[in-house]
């Protein structure tokens, strides 16, 4: 388990922002509901997620690396291009 989340860049909890979670939910063709069931939060959580008005802890970050790798998305096509 440490190798695989070590594949991925150390990130501060902002790198965790709702359009990278929105996108990994996309990703992974979830509704917001299923989504939190395979995490082990509630609908209510990944709403204020993906709305920006919370952020996951680091729990939830290592859980949302690992579905990342479950389902087979790749966790750096979430990340926001740059300008």
């Amino acid at each position: 388990m440490k190798r695989f989340l070590n594949r991925f860049p150390s990130r501060a909890n902002g790198d965790f922002n709702r359009e990278v979670i929105r996108r990994l939910r996309q990703n992974m063709h979830m509704t917001q509901e299923n989504f939190a069931h395979e995490i082990g939060v509630t609908f209510a959580t990944v709403n204020r997620w993906e709305n920006g008005r919370t952020e996951p802890n680091k729990v939830a970050q290592k859980v949302l690396k690992l579905l990342a790798k479950k389902y087979k998305v790749s966790f750096e096509s979430t990340l926001p291009v740059s300008p």
